[in-house]
């Protein structure tokens, strides 16, 4: 879903400016989520972007939505492994294994999606709001 703000987003986070690393503000915002491919590189921009950003909003609001996407990762990571044990105890190793392998696949497909979508949109200067998470991203920016 898209904010309610034109393309360019509200006037003193339109992007199109510099970070303050020097990066352009939508390249800067799309590497907080595709740099996450890379061993979490994307979550420490983020905090990064987080502390020095003053006045960029885009990027801001980009880092913490690539934060929170990556706190539901964890979160999802964290049901897994619990899915899995429950599994073991139940059913045993094998099937067990394949199960949570399966559950493992499958949000790690979606959450990299995700990054890509989120990360192709940031690109092009959208305010794109992930679902769930991008409401409570914008509101914490904008206050």
């Amino acid at each position: 879903m898209s904010s309610q703000y034109p393309e360019g987003g509200p006037p003193s986070g339109a992007p199109g400016g510099k970070t303050s690393l020097g990066l352009d503000s939508n390249l800067g915002a799309m590497l907080c989520y595709i740099a996450n491919i890379v061993c979490c590189l994307g979550v420490v921009l983020s905090v990064v972007f987080l502390i020095t950003e003053k006045e960029n909003r885009f990027v801001k609001f980009h880092a913490l939505q690539s934060l929170f996407l990556f706190g539901v990762y964890a979160a999802l990571a964290i049901v897994v492994q619990i899915i899995g044990l429950v599994l073991r105890i139940a059913i045993g190793l094998l099937l067990s294994g394949l199960v949570t392998w399966g559950l493992w696949c499958t949000v790690t497909l979606i959450v990299v999606g995700f990054w890509i979508w989120a990360g192709i949109k940031a690109y092009r200067g959208q305010w794109y709001k992930l679902p769930g998470i991008g409401d409570l991203a914008f509101k914490t920016v904008n206050k």
